[in-house]
């Protein structure tokens, strides 16, 4: 490789825009009048602060472009992904610092994966989360073409880099970390996005101690399909696959997201990782490499019962044995928390006013329920969908729930059931009615029977609902004391 002189070093920063006139003259200025080579005013430069070593063997090699992404001054390369690389950056006005990922070249040749990569990253923009490395844009520098995400930076090291020099963590720690995690994807399923990438290095710790999730639905991009390569494909992506398959669970099972984040917790609290590794992509499939985890004890770890059952239970083979949801899997965590610090095991209780959800498709009955329960104190939500019902309670539960059947059918009833379930996974109190009309009195029997639970047959008034709902929560009330 031709050495460049000073000349030649100047003319490429100066083309560049790395440093103004007034910083490259100052350096310049410097330098022995008998010093050609242009490596003397890069050091010099570097030294001054005036560029990065990164930004230097760049210009070093003869480059002229790649120093800035919209808008951004690039500063060195964080860290290399399947399918991009992340570099700190800053504003040049503002000196704000961002991490960007920029899509590799040879995805950007195949349109769908571009259009996976804007969307994931657009999507990405909407959740906003203390344990989610949040997404401020996504863009295309038109210079270069180059496909790209601004992130903010987090101050820190990934999980596998803190555990490199750690080796383990104290239950008490693991935990900690778990349940920030797991906030983030009880947030992120709230709003429909699983993360299907759940890996140590998906996983940053700031310079805080605080755990947050990056990369959420970015594995998508690098599902090879038919005719691609396979050595395209990350890891865990392989992982997901495998494990799904191997249960027989639909492909974007969240309880999938939830046995990798055992994983995760399962090398927090001894070091090893749980799945055997292996690069044969055949053997990264197969059944018993899932099926036969060995217990932590084998490496000499002791763990409390309240987390040794956290861990089981999140990487259970069954999914059905597993959280079946990510707020499912917070509870447990906060539930295990609590048992760690010595608090008494009770039943939990929604947080903040009292609030009832409405499953009712008919307005005027809307407007009806809406007021009368507003009357009574309630905080009142209402939707037409019964998925709604669900979606919300696994966001953020909720005291008391009625579904209109008579406007709702079947399917206003089985989600009904599934809330009640819900609520008794997470041990929570939970108030629920379904109101049949007459032609559906012979479908009490489809309504899962248990205290707090009540079922109403046309006709009925408002008095006699609002009765039922407090007789039931009295009940409710005087069996927890």
């Amino acid at each position: 490789m031709t050495t460049l002189d000073t000349a030649s070093i100047a003319q490429i920063i100066r083309q560049s825009g790395l440093v103004n006139d007034d910083q490259l003259r100052d350096c310049w200025d410097e330098l022995d009048s008998g010093v050609h080579e242009g490596s003397a005013l890069l050091k010099l430069l570097e030294r001054k602060g005036y560029i990065t070593p990164w930004q230097s063997s760049k210009v070093l090699k003869g480059d002229r472009d790649g120093y800035f992404l919209g808008g951004y001054r690039v500063l060195y390369k964080i860290a290399s992904g399947s399918f991009g690389r992340v570099f700190r950056a800053e504003e040049p006005d503002t000196g704000n610092v961002v991490a960007i990922k920029v899509l590799r070249r040879r995805w950007t040749e195949d349109p769908h994966k571009v259009d996976l990569f804007k969307r994931e990253g657009q999507m990405g923009m909407a959740m906003r989360h203390p344990n989610i490395v949040s997404i401020l844009d996504v863009n295309t520098d038109r210079p270069t073409g180059q496909h790209f995400i601004v992130m903010e930076f987090v101050e820190g090291g990934n999980l596998r880099d803190f555990l490199g020099i750690r080796k383990k963590l104290e239950p008490k720690e693991a935990v900690r970390l778990l349940e920030e995690c797991a906030a983030a994807l009880a947030y992120a399923y709230s709003r429909n996005m699983t993360h299907r990438d759940l890996k140590l290095t998906n996983v940053l710790i700031s310079t805080q101690g605080t755990a947050k999730l990056v990369d959420f639905g970015l594995a998508e991009l690098a599902a090879a399909g038919p005719g691609e390569e396979r050595e395209i494909e990350v890891d865990r992506t392989v992982d997901y696959a495998g494990l799904e398959r191997a249960t027989g669970s639909k492909r974007g099972d969240v309880r999938s997201d939830i046995f990798f984040m055992g994983c995760v917790f399962y090398e927090m609290l001894c070091g090893h990782a749980p799945l055997v590794h292996t690069r044969d992509h055949v053997a990264r499939m197969h059944k018993h490499r899932f099926e036969n985890i060995p217990p932590i004890s084998s490496y000499g770890v002791d763990l409390p019962p309240p987390v040794q059952g956290l861990l089981d239970k999140m990487t259970a083979f069954e999914p059905g044995l597993r959280f079946q949801s990510p707020t499912q899997l917070h509870e447990g965590v906060r539930r295990a928390q609590g048992e760690l610090e010595g608090a008494p095991a009770v039943r939990m209780a929604p947080t903040g006013p009292r609030s009832i959800f409405v499953v009712e498709k008919h307005p005027r009955l809307q407007d009806a329920m809406r007021e009368n329960l507003t009357k009574q104190g309630f905080r009142v939500l209402i939707s037409q969908d019964p998925e709604r019902a669900l979606h919300r309670y696994e966001e953020l539960p909720y005291h008391a729930l009625i579904v209109d059947a008579g406007t709702a059918g079947e399917a206003g009833i089985r989600t009904f059931n599934r809330i009640i379930e819900e609520a008794d996974s997470l041990d929570l109190t939970m108030i629920g009615i379904v109101i049949l009309s007459e032609d559906q009195a012979d479908w009490t029997t489809l309504v899962r029977e248990q205290p707090g639970v009540a079922v109403l047959v046309r006709p009925i008034n408002m008095k006699q609902l609002s009765d039922k709902l407090f007789e039931l929560m009295e009940a409710g009330q005087e069996a927890e004391a």
